[in-house]
């Protein structure tokens, strides 16, 4: 769990979080101690199962799935490459996790049988890291960051949650712009909304298309574009001359 120096003292517990908690953060740092960790619990906390599902027990001995440890080492698994562990432990949480689209919020969450009145942040927070990355992307974070971005055109003041992007990414070589924007909240569709651009080199000649068609509806404000539109699903693109 932790090593304290000053009393000379190792806190070992036997406990899966201990290995788990620490292993996954220190993936970007130190990759051979972390898969040395993940294969500590492979070994001792993970229950394969005859139905080809698995899950992560809290201590050795146990056999209740312990939800939060079981989505991390789905994370972990994950980040590592492991596609056989990804798929037991996945296809455990699709059968188990109440994995759910609320229509009305425009929302997708796992309940995880806890009946609360919304959804379990942390746990969801870290089913997330598996859905949207690959083998890799979680250190890739740290071990290579993109700095350019900071620099580069940006877009900012989405009128969220009623209106959301689901895209947003800057092709240097097309200098443009490529936004994706939806619906986050179904009773907004169709209002009056606006977002804009900063870090952009000429504001007054860049061109805005949305749809692919050219768009007229943006003005320049102090040396930042300013676009009017509706919420709803669309695409722009804002390319610098």
């Amino acid at each position: 769990m932790y090593y304290d120096p000053l009393v000379d003292l190792n806190h070992t517990i036997p406990a899966v979080f201990g290995w788990l908690m620490w292993g996954f953060y220190l993936l970007p740092n130190d990759p051979a101690m972390a898969t040395r960790f993940y294969e500590a619990i492979k070994r001792d906390y993970l229950i394969e199962k005859p139905d080809g599902t698995a899950h992560v027990i809290l201590v050795p001995g146990a056999t209740d799935d312990h939800q939060y440890m079981t989505v991390r080492m789905l994370g972990m698994a994950n980040e590592l490459g492991d596609t056989e562990t990804v798929k037991k432990l996945q296809a455990h949480v699709e059968a188990h996790y109440e994995p759910t689209w609320d229509r009305d919020a425009g929302e997708f969450y796992y309940g995880f049988g806890l009946n609360e009145p919304y959804p379990r942040g942390q746990y969801n927070a870290n089913l997330m890291v598996p859905e949207v990355g690959g083998p890799g992307s979680w250190s890739r974070m740290f071990t290579d960051p993109n700095l350019e971005k900071f620099d580069q055109p940006t877009v900012y003041g989405v009128g969220f949650p009623s209106m959301g992007l689901s895209q947003a990414y800057y092709d240097q070589e097309q200098k443009t712009l490529v936004l994706q924007t939806y619906t986050a909240d179904p009773a907004a569709n169709g209002r009056s909304t606006s977002f804009r651009i900063k870090n952009l080199q000429k504001p007054d000649a860049c061109r805005v298309l949305m749809d692919g068609q050219a768009y007229a509806n943006w003005t320049v404000q102090n040396g930042e574009i300013e676009i009017s539109t509706e919420i709803g699903s669309r695409s722009f693109q804002i390319i610098e001359a």
